[in-house]
């Protein structure tokens, strides 16, 4: 084949090719969409590491919630150690142990008892009041006719009222008869004599003397 006809035949086909199927404008329409894609994922991709940078910075300064620890369950009441209480025994006790008045004194009962010889074999109980800071010690006593309890108390000054504070002897109303003398300690001794309904009050004529010889001691 000839160069001539060669290049006819080029030219023949350059005529009758078909139209192409985009022009200029599809070209630009389509690269403005990979652009706009290429962004998109750009910004999607800045977004997830900036939600996973503050995820661990949150944990890392406490910022967040933590998981709850696991510990051990808190002590049911049942488990709780019952609060302890004191007795309220009002009854007569014996030395050592607590009585639902004061004493009795271990040194008082002792030096009561060397004055009042029907005390033989008696335990010395807790008087039935006293003030505070007091050493106290009583007895039951039957003598003949007489039974009730001979009770000694050795008191602060202060804590005694200033109607019992004075020595000499008195006698109330209930048949009940007290002395009371001033210690060699300034403390104040009083010796009652309680009688039991219907009795005398025993040991009540020796009262005096029995407090004198306590204020000796104490």
């Amino acid at each position: 084949m000839k160069e001539r006809e060669l290049e006819e035949l080029f030219r023949d086909a350059a005529r009758t090719a078909p139209p192409a199927a985009f022009d200029a404008a599809d070209i630009a329409a389509r690269s403005r969409r990979v652009t706009a894609r290429r962004r998109m994922a750009a910004t999607g991709g800045s977004l997830v590491a900036a939600a996973v940078l503050a995820v661990g910075i949150g944990a890392g300064t406490g910022m967040l919630p933590s998981e709850p620890q696991a510990g051990p369950s808190p002590r049911t009441t049942a488990q709780q150690p019952m609060p302890r209480t004191g007795g309220t025994d009002s009854g007569p006790s014996v030395l050592g142990l607590p009585g639902g008045g004061c004493g009795p004194d271990e040194r008082l009962a002792k030096a009561l008892a060397t004055r009042l010889p029907h005390t033989s074999g008696n335990m010395p109980l807790a008087a039935r009041e006293c003030p505070t800071a007091s050493r106290a010690a009583s007895f039951r006593l039957v003598e003949g006719e007489s039974k009730g309890r001979v009770t000694a108390i050795v008191s602060p000054v202060a804590t005694v009222p200033p109607e019992r504070r004075e020595p000499g002897t008195s006698r109330m109303p209930d048949g009940t008869k007290l002395a009371v003398e001033r210690a060699n300690s300034g403390r104040v001794v009083m010796v009652r004599s309680d009688p039991d309904p219907g009795a005398q009050a025993p040991y009540g004529d020796r009262l005096s003397a029995i407090a004198g010889d306590l204020a000796k001691r104490f």
